[in-house]
């Protein structure tokens, strides 16, 4: 293969690719007929730690690698990225802002190349063959000296924080038979096909990495189901809800069907069934609003009030209550006071009240029905159905203490 001198007009091209051991990268001049004219090249052995990045991880290092190896050609320049990993021309495009979920490592690889002017473009792997075969001779006698990358030390501080360590994390995930696929398949590339217990992460393939031993999604460490049960209950140790338990977990962890496992967790609680509020109150229909005076009236009954009890009716429409004294409250005597009222003021169309005992008898019901009245009952235990005859009453109470107390201090 010819080389081609360098030239500030022609376009550059610098394509890269990756292996299990090693790195290459091409810089190349498109010339006016469109061919594709090399200027360099250049090939890196993985270290150790490199070696166990992902395999996505590993094709966006030779990216940002190849662009430091040839920074005196390419800064201040436009150039076009070459990759065959078709994610990556997503995530490090320049006209798109980064996902959410990019694994950190990825995150601080865009910002590095944010500061140069490129265009990405896919190139399928069979067409990748030049940068192939340099990713594949690796020195027998590379250097291996391992450089602290600031990413891994946020990834392990991610760890650090949970009550399990590093170690637990890794020996629960080596000997699960899904995390261990997983773990395979993240370093090695997935399948067109796999399993459906891997189709989760299947779905993250492109977001998740290995750090020390650990599967991680972006910043977040996949849990095995051995550490599961014990950090739901760190989390649910202060008896947090499930709002903020989501919240606090999906900052530092990850599993399918966490956010599931949480709300379990949290409404099979004890001692928060017993302290949380209430249920909101639902909202009150409101009675319909009478065509006529006397069409529906409300009935309570207030006291004892210096041994004596009252009767209470309320014509909805007006508003105008009727006060009856009554020295027994039974159903009898409640139906010859009722008697008396519908013989001066006509019957009503409805007549509302409570579940009290003198309205549920027999007796009043055959008074009821044989005088043509729709009897309603208010719900039981929900005072607020009868809230006319009900807030009456409570006036009537007020008024009577106060003419009562009126009275000692005059006296």
């Amino acid at each position: 293969m010819v080389f081609t001198h360098y030239d500030p007009g022609q376009p550059l091209r610098l394509a890269c690719d990756t292996s299990p051991v090693g790195i290459g990268a091409v810089l190349s001049h498109i010339m006016e007929d469109s061919s594709e004219q090399p200027i360099a090249f250049a090939s890196h052995t993985l270290t150790k730690a490199e070696r166990n990045y992902s395999q996505i991880d590993k094709e966006a290092l030779t990216l940002v690698w190849g662009v430091k190896k040839f920074h005196l050609y390419l800064f201040g320049r436009h150039f076009t990225l070459v990759t065959d990993r078709e994610p990556l021309t997503s995530i490090f495009n320049p006209k798109k802002g980064i996902p959410a979920t990019t694994v950190a490592r990825l995150q601080h690889y865009t910002l590095f190349l944010a500061g140069f002017e490129y265009s990405i473009e896919y190139k399928n792997t069979t067409q990748h063959g030049n940068v192939d075969g340099l990713s594949r001779l690796p020195l027998k006698k590379a250097c291996d000296k391992e450089v602290v990358d600031p990413v891994e030390i946020f990834q392990v501080s991610q760890i650090e924080v949970l009550p399990v360590n590093a170690d637990m994390i890794r020996q629960a995930t080596q000997r699960d038979p899904v995390l261990s696929w997983v773990m395979e398949n993240t370093k090695q590339g997935w399948p067109t096909v796999s399993d459906k217990e891997l189709e989760p992460f299947q779905r993250r393939k492109d977001e998740l990495t290995v750090q020390d031993g650990c599967l991680m999604w972006g910043s977040q460490v996949i849990i095995p189901p051995k550490h599961q049960a014990q950090l739901l209950a760190e989390l649910h140790e202060s008896h947090l809800g499930i709002v903020k338990m989501k919240a606090l977990a999906r900052s530092y962890m990850w599993w399918p069907g966490m956010d599931k496992a949480i709300e379990e967790v949290a409404k099979g609680c004890t001692g928060c069934q017993l302290t949380q509020n209430n249920p909101k109150t639902a909202p009150l229909h409101s009675w319909e609003w009478p065509a006529r005076p006397w069409q529906r009236i409300h009935i309570d009954f207030a006291g004892p009030f210096l041994g004596t009890m009252y009767v209470i009716v309320v014509d909805a429409h007006s508003k105008w209550p009727k006060v009856i004294p009554m020295t027994t409250t039974t159903t009898s005597r409640t139906i010859e006071e009722l008697r008396k009222l519908f013989a001066t003021h006509g019957l009503p169309e409805q007549l509302v009240s409570d579940n009290g005992p003198q309205f549920i008898a027999d007796e009043f019901g055959e008074f009821m029905m044989s005088n043509g009245i729709n009897h309603i009952k208010s719900a039981p235990y929900h005072p607020a159905t009868n809230g006319m005859a009900e807030r009456f009453v409570q006036t009537f109470k007020q008024d009577l203490r106060a003419a009562l107390t009126e009275k000692k201090s005059i006296s």
